[in-house]
């Protein structure tokens, strides 16, 4: 768990010292805690972080092979072997008998006790330990700068999921304003057909377009849980806590418009990596060199209750020797040893070949990936201005629609236009006002795009 949270505290620091120079992006206050509660339950990014904590073990494991490795055995066993002995036949030159004439035949038993300590260490492994460590510390870091990178897409995804539900409590308030002045409207129609100056269509036309407006409002309703439903799940936030975060859905207009990708934290992941290969490569290479290591082991050997039958011996005959015990204690054996192989059958070619293919296929995904965010920054340039263009016309046809409307209200009310011309006017106004929002909405996606791509984004929750 240590090592996690090293982990996590330098990706963060990394983090703060890659902040640019441009203004900050104006995200809502309110904002900052679900998206605080997203990044901390986002299951994927912790996934991420316990792979990058996995490979600092892994790093461990490799160090230890730097160490002496100690090992302990022990064993007891029963011992049965049958011998045939055929040696050259001796004469005796006084007696003239023979010996060892013929095969002679015995049989061994015994029982056997053995128990040591062995130690090793490695001298000199062709660099390759040192360099599979430095190749395990740059995976380590690419691998948390890609935990830290995604987090820029849970922050994204927070805030336009938060820009959706305000935008929905903007369309509320055009519908209940709009149910409002129709209603007045219809009251005054009421009135009028108790006076005769007013027919029945224009009671049915109203009342229709409010009925209208209530379906609207029922889709409104349904799109609006649906998108607390998303945020309970992403935010692990509860119903209640979400909707007392609410906020007005303004545009949000950026001082200093980011022209590089530099601090895109996948670059960096990237850059890592690519040198992990490079250490990787080092390390398959090394295999050409021998590997020295020094051995060292004390043991105790001891054959006891050993039975030797001997067969057919001249003059003696059948004879049996026994004894307790044969024992070798303490045994030591030191020494420094040397491991080369000379042919593998091609295993370490291949191993360096394809250690070569690793770096030059990271090194194209560099280059293709930092031209695809360079291009996709520049189209997100353009959005991002071309949203603001778009906002201005919006607000000049939310002043001409409400003109509109006040001057349709005029005439219907002096009887110099029907229903369908007010109605109209209504309609219109809604729509325009719709598109208004729906167009910050959209203003407010370009600019957070175009922090992100930038890999801005996550330094201006964080900083």
């Amino acid at each position: 768990m240590r090592v996690f949270i090293a982990g996590f505290f330098m990706c963060f620091s990394i983090c703060l010292q890659s902040v640019s120079v441009f203004a900050q992006l104006p995200i809502e206050e309110e904002l900052m805690k679900p998206i605080r509660s997203a990044l901390e339950e986002n299951r994927e990014l912790s996934m991420k972080l316990l792979s990058a904590e996995k490979t600092e073990y892994e790093k461990e494991s490799v160090k230890a092979k730097r160490l002496p490795q100690i090992s302990a055995s022990g064993a007891y066993g029963y011992l049965h072997s049958s011998v045939d002995v055929d040696l050259p036949t001796v004469t005796l030159p006084i007696t003239g008998n023979q010996l060892f004439s013929g095969t002679g035949s015995s049989n061994l038993s015994s029982q056997v006790g053995y128990a040591g300590l062995t130690a090793k260490q490695v001298l000199f492994s062709g660099l390759q330990i040192p360099n599979g460590l430095k190749a395990l510390e740059e995976k380590y870091k690419a691998e948390s700068f890609m935990a830290e990178a995604d987090k820029g897409d849970v922050i994204k995804d927070v805030i336009l999921t938060f820009d959706q539900l305000m935008l929905l409590n903007e369309v509320e308030q055009l519908i209940h304003d709009s149910e409002k002045r129709l209603q007045k409207e219809q009251q005054k129609v009421i009135r009028g057909l108790e006076n005769g100056l007013a027919i029945p269509y224009d009671r049915d036309k109203l009342t229709l377009a409010i009925l209208e407006l209530n379906e609207k409002q029922v889709e409104l309703d349904g799109n609006r849980e649906l998108l607390y439903s998303k945020l309970k799940q992403i935010t692990h936030l509860s119903e209640e806590e979400l909707k007392e975060l609410v906020y007005e859905l303004q545009v949000m207009e950026i001082q200093e418009i980011p022209y590089s990708v530099d601090s895109r934290l996948e670059l960096k992941a990237l850059e890592h990596s690519s040198k992990a290969f490079e250490y990787n490569l080092k390390k398959e290479e090394g295999g050409k060199l021998p590997l020295a290591f020094a051995f060292g082991s004390v043991n105790y050997l001891n054959f006891f209750d050993t039975r030797i039958h001997f067969k057919d011996l001249p003059v003696l005959g059948d004879k049996t020797v026994k004894n307790n015990h044969l024992r070798l204690a303490p045994n030591f054996f030191v020494g420094v040893g040397v491991k080369w192989d000379i042919f593998d059958g091609g295993n370490r070619r291949s191993k360096v070949n394809s250690a070569k293919l690793d770096l030059k296929i990271n090194e194209q995904k560099t280059i293709e990936t930092n031209e695809k965010l360079n291009l996709l920054l520049e189209k997100n340039r353009i959005d991002y201005f071309s949203s603001l263009k778009k906002i201005k016309v919006a607000e000049q046809q939310v002043k001409v629609a409400k003109n509109t409307v006040h001057l349709s209200n005029k005439r219907f009310e002096e009887g110099l236009s029907d229903i369908t011309d007010f109605l109209a006017a209504e309609n219109d106004l809604y729509k325009v006002k719709l598109n208004y929002y729906s167009q910050v909405l959209a203003q407010r996606s370009a600019a957070i795009d175009l922090y992100h791509t930038s890999g801005l984004l996550l330094n201006e929750i964080t900083e």
